[in-house]
């Protein structure tokens, strides 16, 4: 998605959430949104968390009453994708699993015991579709339609990363790093064009610099959700709490 950034009063990066509903409530309440708003989420929605299925339930609804916003997509949803059998970079559900899936899984309603029965079929299609029957229909279209990237005249935003040796333009080619970099953190000069805007990998406090932001701050391991208006500068942060 190309955004003009110009259309709007504030355009607001929110970091990775990882099925923690109450930060993000109190997190849209600090930002207190305005009709002018253009607001991104930066992916992670799931996973690890206990209140997934709830803070995606929110996410939804928020698009009936904020027009203006856009779903990236993580590498957390693209392992769920992966699991149900869907096109994704991974397809392993024992990796989505051990990386905070089983999370994701309960709070859909799916007991352990269950969760054992499903993960023990011998069948991988009958292992998915089993899967598939546990988020509502609406959840698993919220998930297919999450994008990789949204742009506007200055920044970038993708959920992970771009290779520093190459322009924006080139980098954005590559599904594997805009989900999954980390490396781009500890480059000295990147050659991107246009600022990154991202989250993936958690830092103890948001990261600001000419050519790179970074909004995770670790919701899940230390306890705080930031997010940005990269407009102005103005960093907003809550805690877990």
């Amino acid at each position: 998605m190309l955004l003009s950034a110009a259309s709007y009063e504030r355009v607001i990066a929110i970091g990775d959430l990882h099925g923690h509903h109450g930060p993000l409530q109190r997190m849209l309440q600090k930002i207190d949104l305005r009709s002018g708003d253009f607001i991104i989420f930066i992916g992670d929605y799931i996973d690890r968390g206990p209140n997934s299925k709830e803070l995606v339930q929110e996410l939804i609804e928020l698009r009936f009453t904020h027009p203006h916003v856009a779903f990236l997509l993580g590498n957390h949803e693209d392992m769920l994708l992966g699991s149900l059998g869907y096109s994704a970079m991974v397809s392993d559900m024992s990796t989505w699993l051990y990386n905070g899936g089983s999370q994701t899984l309960h709070s859909y309603g799916l007991s352990r015991d269950e969760l054992n029965r499903i993960v023990s079929l011998w069948d991988e299609s009958e292992r998915r579709a089993a899967l598939r029957k546990v988020f509502p229909k609406e959840h698993i279209n919220f998930f297919l339609d999450l994008e990789l990237y949204v742009e506007t005249e200055h920044h970038f935003f993708c959920h992970a990363g771009v290779d520093p040796a190459v322009s924006i333009e080139e980098g954005k080619q590559s599904p594997h790093n805009l989900l999954w970099m980390r490396e781009h953190l500890y480059a000295d000069e990147p050659c991107w064009e246009k600022t990154l805007v991202c989250g993936h990998t958690p830092l103890r406090d948001i990261r600001i610099s000419e050519k790179l932001i970074c909004i995770d701050t670790g919701l899940h391991y230390y306890g705080r959700l930031s997010a940005i208006d990269v407009k102005s500068k103005e960093v907003f942060q809550v805690n877990m709490g």
